[in-house]
């Protein structure tokens, strides 16, 4: 039986002015005893939050029938992923250190449009924010970081705007009743309650069938009944997928099969579920390692379409399973013994032998800078170079 693994979500409570929940606050944690913010990527770690609550311990187990706020990274505001929130129980909290940008504002501006809610976290009254008070329901302030004066001041400002404000670091009685006075609808922090750790269990995480549903879910021509296959040929997607879709099921219908959940899921939602998968870092990786890998196989397909042999499926399989060591962390030729694949691949990974090898050998050059290898038949090197970038701008657009 495969061993579990722990998982955990920091979960501290928001009140309103009667002293009522209002909402939780969802914060990484990586155990059940320091109950701390862990130093990992922003990215990564929102989205080992989001998986961990919506997919592994369970969202209702966590907060109830309340709303999250959730921190988000410039990252993950992109609405390519918007399919995985469920936006009628999630607030999307921007982070105080957030880059104003027009994709930010684009980005923010298509969120809110479909109906989302966008807190601004610790916000501290910088003017080079003062933009993204437009597209704000929510301002979270950090009044330990705020004087009296600006406090009321921006305050009185930003109520007559119709915005709602969230005191934060509340540590004490008279604070939270200064606030109230002030204005302010919602309060956060240690005089109400700290963090508290919520741990579950889950199954570890089958790379290669993450990797094989990377590959599928963004083909051209993606079969659903194949996505199907591959996530009921592991349980652990399995049950992730089923668990997030219990979580947003809010019509009542019943999942029969694996198939069925795919079907209600959609593929768009599937895209942003398989891209979180890998954003929360498969346990260990960087999501670096994964566009490589993208990069090589979308390389290895479009150079294949030209120097033939094989369908340009199996071009692609083979640059996509050309970083499989890095990723399972375990030699090569090891690790395809234990894979069932042809002979002709297995050469091809380990000697770069045959087309397929060919390609391989090309793309690796290029990302080395080195032109010590044959160019095929009917391209040229420019060409070569025109195809890796095409590779490369499909890897960048494959949301992780």
């Amino acid at each position: 039986m495969a061993h579990l693994v722990d998982v955990y979500v920091g979960r501290q409570p928001i009140f309103d002015k009667e002293m009522k929940l209002f909402a939780y606050e969802l914060l990484f944690r990586g155990n059940d005893k320091d109950n701390q913010a862990v130093i990992l990527g922003g990215d990564q770690a929102s989205a080992q939050v989001m998986l961990n609550a919506f997919g592994d311990i369970g969202l209702r187990d966590v907060v109830g029938e309340q709303k999250a706020f959730i921190n988000f990274t410039e990252g993950l505001l992109n609405p390519d992923y918007e399919s995985f929130f469920p936006r009628k129980h999630i607030v999307i909290e921007v982070l105080e250190d957030v880059e104003v940008t027009p994709q930010l504002i684009h980005c923010l501006g298509m969120l809110r449009d479909k109906g989302f809610t966008i807190a601004l976290d610790d916000y501290v009254f910088n003017p080079e924010l003062k933009v993204l008070e437009d597209f704000a329901d929510i301002i979270k302030v950090d009044i330990l970081q705020v004087g009296a004066k600006d406090l009321i001041e921006h305050s009185a400002k930003l109520k007559a705007k119709g915005i709602k404000l969230l005191a934060e670091k509340v540590e004490n009685c008279n604070q939270f009743e200064y606030c109230k006075k002030l204005g302010f609808d919602y309060f956060q922090g240690y005089f109400f309650a700290k963090p508290k750790i919520i741990a579950g269990k889950r199954l570890p995480t089958n790379k290669l069938g993450v990797l094989s549903l990377l590959k599928n879910v963004y083909d051209p021509d993606v079969d659903m009944r194949r996505l199907s296959e591959i996530i009921s040929q592991d349980v652990s997607l399995s049950q992730k997928l089923l668990k997030f879709a219990s979580e947003t099921n809010r019509n009542g219908f019943e999942v029969n099969s694996i198939h069925d959940a795919v079907m209600r899921f959609g593929l768009e939602r599937l895209k942003s579920w398989t891209s979180m998968l890998v954003l929360s870092g498969m346990d260990d990786k960087p999501v670096e390692l994964f566009k490589t890998a993208l990069t090589r196989a979308k390389f290895c397909e479009l150079a294949g379409g030209k120097i033939k042999g094989f369908s340009v499926d199996t071009y692609f399989t083979a640059g996509l399973f050309s970083s499989l060591d890095a990723i399972m962390d375990s030699d090569m030729e090891e690790l395809l013994e234990r894979l069932s694949l042809s002979a002709t691949m297995r050469d091809a990974l380990l000697n770069h032998e045959g087309n397929l090898g060919y390609a391989l050998k090309i793309v690796k050059g290029i990302e080395q800078g080195s032109t010590e290898f044959d160019v095929p038949e009917g391209l040229s090197a420019i060409e070569l170079s025109n195809l890796y970038l095409k590779a490369m701008q499909f890897s960048e657009e494959v949301s992780f």
